[in-house]
């Protein structure tokens, strides 16, 4: 169990490091507003990439250990009735949306293909970026099926 631990932990490393990197570039550019008048350029596109680059590696991971948001009014209430058949509806609705978002994706990345379409400011290639994005698409399905795996085996949710 070793190999899923360092990936889960891993990932989260990415996660957090991507964050603190996109919070420490918009704290640098308002200093550098407020000092000197002057901007980080690209630093709202560099940002949004980090962030959302933190997110979507921390997918798989959330995934897997059925740690995302969920609601549990139910369960709460009778948890003997209600909660193993609404964690196995979740983990399979996981596993749809998961395989949804990686087709919706992998289809338009597939069309990308040869681009020379280039994002607005840092004019990074957008075909290599939705590479990036299907790829941590497949590791979020692959992580919503251990958790449907985990869910109906009724073995532990950490990775």
């Amino acid at each position: 169990m070793a190999a899923p631990a360092t990936l889960t932990h891993a990932l989260l490393g990415i996660a957090a490091g991507s964050f603190v990197l996109g919070a420490g570039v918009t704290v640098v550019d308002v200093a550098a507003r407020w000092l000197a008048s002057a901007n980080v350029p690209g630093a709202i596109e560099v940002t949004a990439f980090l962030i959302g680059f933190g997110a979507l590696v921390s997918m798989p991971v959330c995934y897997a250990q059925r740690n995302h948001v969920t609601a549990k009014l139910l369960s709460e209430i009778s948890p003997n009735r209600f909660a193993r058949p609404l964690g196995r509806f979740g983990a399979v609705v996981s596993v749809i949306f998961a395989g949804l978002l990686l087709w919706i994706l992998g289809e338009n990345t597939l069309d990308k293909i040869g681009s020379p379409e280039t994002t607005r400011d840092l004019g990074l290639p957008m075909p290599a970026l939705m590479w990036i994005v299907s790829a941590t698409f497949a590791l979020a399905l692959v992580g919503a099926l251990a958790g449907l795996w985990r869910e109906f085996a009724g073995g532990p949710r950490d990775v």
